[in-house]
């Protein structure tokens, strides 16, 4: 194992936060779009009180409030501050769930990136999380969901925190899943990977925080949460703009063909395929330890299958890629990898471009088939080679 010296170890904190540091001033001096979904979010709340959660329409573009009412529920104290302190701390809570987002994912690779490089600098799992987090800032899901001050940073750090809980085998391990479906529903896809993959336990969890969040907001929003359940999550008024050149989805592809019944049959089909796919090789991944590699792979189905997935959605595909480099051992890998690393960066569209969403649609798709779920023999072989000292 590579030992960092502290000189080392400090220069890593001091560039990680420089790194966090210069996101944040470069995201809040943005113009334009800047954090528009807060304030669809907050205006939406506060005007709660005199209209339906779903009949509210932003002044610009008419956008809608699109979440379950509990994701009200959790934002609220937001919408009831001014406008320029909930924006502050709606952002401050989206840096602090983006750096623990990354933190766990860069605690869970660590010890594959230890054993695949013995003797780098990642060997050191304070190097290797600092190093995730410095650079995993920069990737555009995350630039995109600071900019626009999207939910999504919350969501996907409620899903790790399941990763730490079940690794550490914690009686509230599922909490997270279940909260972040009750604010956004697609997290729900990854109870039935707990349940087939023989957590019972957990699955049981998310199942009951998202039933009492659920019910927490019938409470406070009965007659919005009635018509969510029954009529806004089904309607395909939520999502009209499948063909979207930002859409990350199978149906975008779908979108294609040369009618609406074809499109419809088209990606039922291939979702259905992926959906079993991811689920097999969870449970694979599960069962060698991986369960960060697990809950990857759901998400990456989940992105793929929904009927729009917008690039500010996609926080899952940076471990996917992170996990994608650490076990390559082919030429074609490699080479992948690199794409897919320009694809989750995205320098020049930021996830509002066509030509890299449909790279990042084939890359999603391939590693839901092909990301590995544990080092190989030949990378196995490797690391012990490289733990025996030099003559």
């Amino acid at each position: 194992m590579s030992q960092v010296s502290p000189g080392w170890r400090w220069a890593a904190r001091l560039i990680a936060v420089a790194s966090v540091g210069a996101v944040l001033l470069d995201l809040w001096a943005s113009e334009g779009a800047s954090r528009i979904d807060f304030y669809v979010y907050a205006e939406a709340i506060s005007a709660s009180g005199s209209m339906s959660l779903y009949d509210f329409q932003y002044r610009i573009l008419g956008l809608p409030f699109l979440y379950p009412p509990f994701a009200a529920i959790v934002l609220w104290p937001l919408s009831a501050m001014t406008n320029s302190t909930g924006e502050a701390l709606w952002w401050c809570v989206t840096v602090a769930c983006t750096v623990w987002f990354l933190g766990i994912v860069g605690w869970s690779i660590a010890p594959a990136a230890a054993r695949r490089w013995p003797r780098s600098p990642l060997a050191d799992s304070e190097f290797a999380v600092l190093a995730c987090v410095a650079a995993g800032v920069w990737t555009m899901p995350v630039v995109l969901n600071g900019r626009l001050g999207q939910v999504n940073a919350l969501v996907a750090a409620l899903i790790v925190t399941d990763v730490v809980l079940l690794r550490r085998r914690s009686a509230l391990a599922g909490v997270g899943t279940g909260l972040a479906a009750a604010i956004k529903v697609t997290p729900a896809v990854i109870i039935p990977y707990l349940f087939l993959a023989g957590r019972r336990r957990a699955a049981a969890v998310a199942t009951t925080a998202f039933v009492i969040a659920t019910a927490i907001a019938a409470v406070v929003y009965p007659a919005d949460t009635w018509r969510f359940f029954r009529t806004e999550l089904w309607s395909t008024r939520r999502a009209p703009d499948v063909d979207t050149l930002f859409n990350n989805t199978i149906r975008r592809v779908a979108a294609g063909l040369p009618n609406e019944r074809l499109e419809l049959v088209v990606w039922a089909l291939v979702s259905l395929v992926v959906l079993v796919v991811a689920y097999r090789r969870a449970i694979r991944a599960d069962r060698a330890g991986n369960v960060l590699a697990a809950f990857t792979l759901v998400m990456l189905a989940s992105y793929l299958v929904s009927p729009l997935t917008w690039g500010h959605h996609l926080f899952f595909l940076i471990p996917a890629v992170l996990w994608w480099l650490v076990t390559a051992d082919a030429w074609w890998r490699w080479g992948v990898g690199a794409v897919a690393v320009v694809a989750l960066v995205d320098p020049v569209g930021l996830g509002e471009t066509s030509m890299m969403s449909l790279v990042r649609i084939a890359v999603m798709a391939l590693m839901v088939f092909a990301l590995p779920t544990e080092l190989t023999d030949t990378q196995s072989a490797e690391v012990a080679a490289a733990a025996v000292p030099a003559p």
